[in-house]
């Protein structure tokens, strides 16, 4: 059964860079303001903190430092996915040595044409086996290259220290499925934020979306809205951010993400390269998307 608290909305933060391309913390007031929006969490080293671009060294100076940062009651999830098992399960036990409370594992890509249904099962499960925190599967196909699909997930689940999923498939169609396959104790999580009341409707417990870093109160304020059954306060709240989800997830991505921070007032610096930044001809559009959905005052947006 997964903890409680993993059923909730949670950011996949953006990793912050000074000016000469090194490793800083998050900028001042940023984790409070995502404490003040009444998220559950965050996550550390996701694909929107750029977790391919570290190094080891980068990424438990990074869990380290929002560790020592993170305002209560703020849970920490980590990215510890690598390539082999045993790099998995040692980036597992460092991020939870540092502090992290459940570990987010995206699926090994490099060798897609023998990783098998059964070779990841026994990869899944080494790493639980070997965790001393809670793990999460990570399907996200646009970076994997390949979808774990329903079937899959479900042979790689049944693990007691295996407490869920992020699927960033975008397939909501799915959630019923998952959830009457895995049961009510296993922890759905959607990557969709632009589809956030649809997931929770689907039967997803929460959502690790890259949207509550730039709309935090509102991906908050749709699952409390759901909770208590107020389903057109959710679909209000949904509408008016969507379509900023849409473009950030469409198109935009961490850069995208990157800039509209900064437009915010919570500067992460600029991608690390090769990621380049965003186009400047999609500021404006950026704004605008800002704007419409009510996190830029319109007499700043210009």
């Amino acid at each position: 059964m997964g903890p409680a608290w993993l059923r909730g909305v949670f950011p996949p933060i953006a990793t912050a860079f000074a000016a000469d391309g090194s490793l800083r913390p998050a900028p001042t007031g940023f984790l409070e303001c995502l404490r003040d929006a009444r998220l559950d969490g965050v996550v550390a080293l996701g694909s929107n903190g750029e977790a391919a671009h570290l190094t080891e060294s980068e990424r438990l100076r990074s869990i380290q430092w929002l560790r020592g940062g993170l305002p209560q009651p703020l849970r920490l999830i980590a990215g510890t996915g690598a390539e082999s098992t045993v790099a998995t399960i040692e980036r597992t036990r460092a991020a939870a040595a540092e502090g992290a409370e459940a570990a987010l594992v995206i699926a090994p890509s490099y060798f897609r044409g023998q990783l098998t249904a059964e070779a990841l099962r026994r990869h899944y499960h080494a790493v639980a086996d070997a965790s001393p925190i809670p793990i999460l599967i990570y399907n996200v196909p646009v970076h994997m290259g390949y979808d774990l699909g329903v079937d899959w997930i479900a042979q790689l689940a049944g693990h007691p220290n295996i407490a869920g999923l992020k699927d960033s498939s975008g397939d909501i169609a799915r959630l019923p499925t998952l959830r009457a396959r895995l049961g009510p104790d296993f922890v759905l999580l959607t990557g969709a934020g632009e589809k956030l009341v649809d997931a929770l409707t689907a039967g997803a417990d929460g959502a690790i979306v890259g949207l509550a870093n730039l709309a935090p109160a509102a991906c908050a304020g749709i699952r409390q809205a759901w909770l208590v059954k107020d389903a057109e306060l959710a679909r209000r709240q949904q509408r008016a951010i969507s379509p900023l989800g849409e473009a950030l997830t469409r198109g935009y991505g961490v850069p995208g993400l990157k800039a509209g921070l900064r437009m915010l007032g919570y500067d992460h610096g600029d991608p690390r390269p090769p990621l380049p930044p965003l186009p400047a001809a999609e500021l404006a559009t950026l704004r605008r998307l800002l704007e419409e959905a009510g996190l830029v005052p319109r007499a700043l947006a210009s």
